[in-house]
């Protein structure tokens, strides 16, 4: 079931209802797709939400999050973090969602792009690496200093070309 950026904030509302209920506050940082819909209004809608749990414990906001997806007849998954894998540190960005409950952030745009540069799988990715890089300014090489930290080791040639691919596509050779 795709979530709309409308589907996603009024999850994020039962969500912090839900915390609330229990007396906590969430804070989260949102990556991948819902970040992109919520962000820039990328495309329509995501698969899920991926995301970093802050706080509380991750079992606690997956517990609050499988109540609403029963309450919201959303996908079990619709809020994971099975991205947590794939990132170097994590950042914090502008703040998609806030009540007294529940802080939601984007991860800062260089980390976004990182990921979206060490994925590299599809269409969606391409484009979404596109509209990011649209968003930092310097040179190439400015841009790839500033993405370079969040990229997994393992993945920074594969990361690396897919950014002088997608630099070259936008601005000509670095």
């Amino acid at each position: 079931m795709p979530l709309s950026a409308n589907d996603i904030r009024r999850a994020f509302a039962a969500l912090s209802e839900e915390l609330a209920a229990h007396d906590r506050h969430g804070d989260i940082v949102i990556v991948g797709g819902a970040a992109l819909v919520l962000l820039y209004e990328a495309r329509a809608s995501t698969k899920d939400v991926d995301a970093y749990f802050v706080s509380p414990e991750a079992a606690i906001l997956r517990t609050a999050a499988e109540a609403v997806a029963t309450k919201l007849d959303l996908p079990g998954d619709w809020l994971n973090d099975g991205a947590k894998g794939y990132l170097v540190g994590v950042t914090t960005g502008e703040v998609l969602y806030e009540s007294p409950t529940l802080t939601v952030r984007a991860a800062s745009t260089p980390q976004l792009l990182a990921m979206k540069l060490a994925a590299w799988r599809d269409t969606i990715d391409r484009e979404d690496a596109k509209l990011l890089l649209s968003h930092l300014h310097g040179s190439a090489g400015e841009i790839w200093a500033m993405v370079a930290p969040f990229v997994p080791v393992h993945q920074l040639d594969k990361a690396s070309y897919a950014f002088e691919d997608l630099w070259e596509a936008l601005h000509g050779h670095p």
